[in-house]
């Protein structure tokens, strides 16, 4: 069992956490779904816990990836922001939310070793979007009387709830919102 088989562990798992939580799925349904066995799971992650983390882990990463992407395509912090959004855009298009979002859903529940890997990808989001306000500013790009922060805390609440409105109405319009109603404040 190679790293084909932990990659399509964590491509079903991470489905399934969108689908249905991370506490509404088990290795069992995980085993069913990629046709091995359940102690086959275990050998790539010991835990549920472990299997959680790797799925922060490969997300975090391609987060970083989309930000760098953005910061190299334009010189426009406008343009990143919509870039941003337009993350979310993609992930509503294909009816989805965003992993981070359902498992900030149970934080609570969350294995204790998980909580921060959570915490630290919508915060990494946050930061991105903070400093790109910050630069908008600094370059003249942005004019509003605004807080940089609260801009940035906003937008990724009103994007992670727009996920789940769009996904319960079956329409991303509620996104078309967001950005509106929140880099409207720029």
């Amino acid at each position: 069992m190679g790293n084909d088989t932990a990659d399509q562990l964590l491509d079903s798992a991470e489905r399934l956490v969108i689908e249905r939580g991370f506490n509404a799925f088990s290795y069992r349904d995980l085993a069913a779904e990629v046709g091995i066995r359940t102690a086959s799971i275990h050998y790539h992650f010991p835990a549920k816990g472990d299997l959680g983390a790797a799925l922060m882990r490969r997300y975090t990463d391609r987060l970083d990836a989309a930000l760098a992407r953005l910061e190299g395509r334009t010189t426009s912090e406008a343009a990143r922001l919509t870039g941003f959004v337009d993350l979310y855009r993609a992930t509503g298009d294909r009816g989805a939310i965003c992993l981070c979002g359902s498992l900030a859903s149970d934080l609570a529940t969350l294995p204790d070793a998980l909580r921060p890997a959570v915490s630290a990808y919508l915060e990494r989001s946050i930061t991105w979007i903070e400093s790109a306000v910050r630069r908008g500013r600094a370059a003249g790009e942005f004019h509003g009387v605004f807080d940089a922060r609260a801009l940035a805390e906003s937008l990724v609440a009103g994007l992670q709830g727009a996920l789940l409105v769009a996904r319960a109405q079956s329409s991303t319009e509620v996104l078309d919102h967001v950005e509106a109603i929140v880099l409207r404040q720029l």
